[in-house]
């Protein structure tokens, strides 16, 4: 089974942490793959990080700052709160990351193949990330299933202390007050250990659900794609690095092909975590702002969904944390998302060192494609009928236009 190859030959390539050497050498064999299939591809190199940790504990820095001087220059502790907020927002949504560049002192790449097609009217472009996740407390299987908890504990401890800096420059204050903000100032300090710890001593992880299987797929819809006829759609193909590290990649992609993609005619199928439980296409994503995916391409899945084969394959909402999808969705861009869950609505093996092949359920990445590719043809039939309105308004325009040159 293709799949089952590309998945191997890309877990040969064990710890693919961004900006590593392993990172790197995967960039090549998926470049040599896409070119076996024909398509136009380049490596695309750009400015990463190695570790996530650094630019979070910054942010979380600001925080504790706040919490700290609260009982000593209340002014500043609200700028503190408020310039934390905006970083803290702006990098869990990927819109606004301006301490990123403080880090960014090694390399990844992007690689881009594509069908060629200049005469397309849409562009669909399938992605997936190769770079693997490092491993640390908060995905200890004991653990994970807290993620989502945790992330909104904290983020309601960030609001309750700026509503409390705020109460303090007006002079109300107390000491129910006074106990709150020592207990947050504590609980930050624990996060940062955590994330310190977290970039200290966690170790790649082999990545082969997260996200192997999803390169393995891209790559086996690229092999089937070049059979089928669309003359409407150019397909393009990219695996990302450095997604693992705050989606570095698919914002640089967005960066460097601004030009060629419009949002108007531009869609997006990402794969990511799709080597074993329940697939789902998802309608939106995000941890904070909900962002809600593409009505064309949301439409295409459930149409197929309907079809006897792809009953098991449902729709669903992603906050528990983001992929390479919210890049172009919270940018304007049509995107979907396709993960798979254990019944308790988690991710196996989720940046955990049981990410390995032998937890691969291989029928779960096969499902992907095979959904798919019944996908894009029901997608290209709804492109069809725009182009064939089109064309029907541009010749009622033009017979306007005749009968008012005869007046």
């Amino acid at each position: 089974m293709r799949i089952e190859r590309f998945l191997n030959e890309l877990c040969i390539f064990k710890d693919r942490a961004s900006s590593t050497e392993n990172e790197h050498r995967a960039a090549k064999h998926i470049y040599q793959i896409m070119r076996s299939f024909g398509l136009a591809v380049s490596i695309d190199e750009f400015k990463s990080v190695k570790r996530y940790t650094w630019e979070l504990m910054l942010i979380t820095s600001f925080f504790l700052i706040q919490a700290v001087i609260y009982f000593f220059y209340p002014i500043f502790s609200l700028i503190f709160g408020i310039v934390g907020l905006i970083l803290f927002w702006g990098n869990f949504t990927t819109r606004f990351k301006p301490l990123a560049p403080l880090f960014k002192f090694s390399k990844s790449n992007n690689v881009v193949g594509k069908y060629q097609n200049p005469d397309a009217t849409f562009k669909v472009i399938l992605t997936a990330h190769y770079d693997t996740a490092r491993s640390g407390p908060m995905w200890d299987p004991k653990n994970v299933s807290k993620f989502r908890f945790n992330f909104l504990l904290s983020f309601y401890a960030i609001l309750v202390l700026l509503i409390f800096s705020t109460l303090n420059i007006l002079n109300i204050n107390n000491l129910i007050f006074n106990v709150i903000v020592v207990l947050i100032g504590i609980y930050i300090t624990g996060q940062i250990i955590v994330l310190l710890f977290s970039g200290l001593t966690g170790k790649p992880v082999e990545g082969a659900s997260d996200n192997a299987s999803g390169v393995a797929v891209m790559l086996d819809l690229a092999a089937r794609l070049k059979e089928m006829s669309c003359p409407e759609i150019e397909f393009w193909f990219v695996a990302t690095g450095s997604e693992e590290v705050g989606a570095l990649g698919m914002t640089d992609f967005l960066k460097t092909y601004s030009e060629d993609i419009e949002k108007d005619n531009t869609y997006f199928i990402n794969f990511d975590n799709i080597g074993s439980g329940n697939l789902h296409y998802y309608v939106g994503e995000g941890m904070l702002n909900f962002y809600k995916f593409s009505r064309e391409l949301i439409s295409a899945a459930r149409k197929t969904a309907e079809q006897k084969d792809f009953k098991s394959v449902t729709s669903s909402k992603y906050k528990l944390a983001y992929t390479d999808s919210i890049v172009p969705t919270s940018r304007g861009f049509k995107a979907i998302l396709f993960l798979a869950t254990d019944d308790k609505d988690q991710i196996p093996n989720w940046h955990w060192h049981t990410d390995t092949l032998e937890n691969i359920d291989y029928s779960v990445p096969q499902l992907a494609s095979d959904f798919c590719m019944k996908m894009i043809g029901n997608l290209q039939q709804d492109f069809k009928q725009i182009l064939n309105e089109n064309k029907k308004e541009m010749i009622k325009l033009q017979e306007e236009m005749g009968d008012t040159e005869t007046l």
